[in-house]
């Protein structure tokens, strides 16, 4: 995305967080977003459509911290653990109830549906605008709202809803709804607005094209993955069967020629700035301008980093993240420990996108390929010098001063994902090994065929996990699947008996229960709303 546009996103989403929103649901103020002058003419309310779009900035932290870091993906070690990701990652419910991760989650989603409501009421007032354009701009801030409150419902499950604009009397008066009554009276109708009303490409009230807007093939894929969450646990709907259907849609209209990594080389390079917007089926902005960069890459690198030969930039986030063992064991089949070359390992996507651990190599004066066994982690979204410089990119260190700086967009939807939950409704049939061997053997993996229901399903689950590897689908999967008091116990247990016998992974293991697939809701909002609001079990 060009440095105007993401100015102009940045200064209008600014206008809704310094006029009046409060941490809750309240809206912009009227001296601010109710002006005249914001909804007199078209070119303005696209400025303040783009101000929505902009409201997703900080959403990557939520789907990496709150997501992935909470998964049996990743690991956070026991020297570190008193800070925010840590609460997330090993189920401090006391701390949980006051973290600042998760109070400010809540309130940036909110935040973007308040200014989602705010835009979607006034666009009658807008007198130059034609009524496709109306009905456009509409579909794409009930597509982006619908996405906020699909993050909701998954993080935090009964949570309030509006679909209006709300005084901050009448929003901090809003009861919870039931998670069903989310889906169904806000997120699905949204989404099915959008699909009517989006087109197959984004173009704005002047024509010009936008690579970064939502499609109607966005809000395709997002009501597909919304269907599939309501047809797993806790709701058990009968939504399956919608969900194939829109996957099948979504993958039939996917140009396969032009927006898909027909090879490992072309996979690596699809993780550099230089191509976002070209292989996702939808994206959040970022460029490389102080505050403007992805909030998540820090977190992309196991350790702290300055100055070193990964880059120059100050990365320190002091997370200590790393990937879950027994998953870096899975992906690294085939790796001699004596001869230390990556390219031994059976699945490329190792190298470059999620191993950052290296060697100096004397006879040839490269950096070579490192242990696996050490603290690697996920490189897809950490563009280091030496990354860049193997796939043919040029030293971008002079653009990255610290950590905000990062350009590489995140991606909320892209094909993969949606091949995979297909794989997963189908089954162990022709289309459903079709599409999950369309995406090993770009890895390198063999074919497979042949295997039970049960296995099949293994398989794709798996495969899930080493292909979105880093960007926060897998607790979603693991609570969808019911899977995740298992899984975390089993990740604790695993590091207590192979790791460390530290008794504090065992205390990690105790606190994961059937109450831990949501996240409490914040306790500044209990008390802002005169206790209006249930607190989640366990918390």
């Amino acid at each position: 995305m060009n440095t105007k546009i993401y100015k102009l996103i940045a200064m209008v989403c600014a206008t809704f967080v310094l006029t009046g929103c409060s941490d809750y649901l309240d809206t912009p103020s009227k001296s601010a977003l109710n002006a005249e002058d914001m909804y007199s003419k078209v070119s303005d309310v696209d400025k303040v459509l783009t101000g929505v779009y902009g409201c997703l900035k900080p959403f990557a932290t939520y789907y990496f911290a709150m997501s992935e870091n909470r998964s049996d993906n990743l690991f956070q070690t026991v020297e570190n653990k008193n800070n925010v990701y840590a609460d997330c990652a090993q189920f401090n419910a006391t701390n949980l109830v006051s973290n600042s991760l998760v109070r400010n989650c809540w309130t940036d989603h909110y935040q973007l549906i308040a200014a989602a409501n705010t835009l979607i009421t006034r666009l009658g007032e807008v007198k130059d605008m034609n009524e496709n354009t109306k009905k456009q701009y509409e579909a794409e801030a009930r597509f982006l709202r619908a996405l906020s409150y699909f993050d909701m419902v998954r993080f935090y499950g009964n949570i309030p809803v509006s679909l209006t604009v709300l005084t901050a009397d009448e929003a901090f008066q809003l009861p919870q709804s039931e998670p069903l009554e989310v889906y169904n009276n806000a997120i699905v109708p949204d989404l099915q607005y959008a699909i009517e009303n989006l087109g197959d490409k984004a173009y704005d009230y002047n024509g010009k094209l936008h690579t970064e807007r939502a499609t109607k093939l966005a809000a395709k894929a997002l009501l597909g993955k919304v269907y599939m969450q309501m047809a797993g646990y806790p709701l058990r709907q009968k939504t399956k069967g919608l969900a194939q259907n829109l996957f099948k849609e979504v993958i039939d209209a996917w140009d396969f020629n032009s927006k898909w990594a027909k090879d490992i080389e072309e996979w690596n390079r699809m993780w550099i700035h230089e191509n976002d917007n070209k292989y996702f089926i939808f994206e959040i902005q970022y460029i490389a301008e102080k505050n403007q960069g992805n909030p998540a890459t820090p977190l992309a690198r196991g350790s702290n980093s300055s100055d070193d030969e990964f880059c120059s930039a100050y990365l320190t986030a002091g997370s200590h993240i790393y990937m879950n063992r027994e998953l870096q064991s899975e992906l690294t089949t085939g790796y001699d420990s004596d001869v230390k070359d990556l390219d031994d390992i059976t699945d490329k996507r190792w190298y470059n996108t999620i191993n950052i651990a290296r060697y100096y190599d004397e006879d040839d004066a490269t950096f070579r390929g490192g242990d696996p066994n050490s603290n690697a982690f996920i490189t897809r979204f950490f563009e280091h010098k030496m990354k860049r410089d193997s796939l043919g990119f040029g030293n971008m260190d002079a653009s990255i001063i610290d950590r905000t700086y990062w350009p590489q967009n995140w991606p909320v939807l892209r094909i993969e994902d949606i091949m995979l939950l297909y794989a997963e409704c189908l089954g162990p049939v022709s289309d459903g090994y079709t599409y999950l061997n369309k995406i090993r053997t770009r890895a390198g993996l063999s074919s497979l065929s042949g295997l039970s229901a049960e296995a099949f399903q293994e398989q794709v689950v798996l495969e899930r996990r080493k292909e979105l590897l880093g960007e926060g689908h897998r607790w979603f999967d693991q609570v969808r699947l019911n899977t995740y008091v298992q899984d975390s116990q089993q990740k604790f247990q695993y590091y207590y008996d192979n790791i460390s016998q530290d008794d504090t992974y065992l205390i990690y293991f105790s606190r994961v229960t059937q109450n831990s697939s949501l996240y409490p809701i914040p306790l500044s909002q209990i008390r802002a709303t005169g206790s209006l609001y249930k607190q989640n079990p366990g918390y």
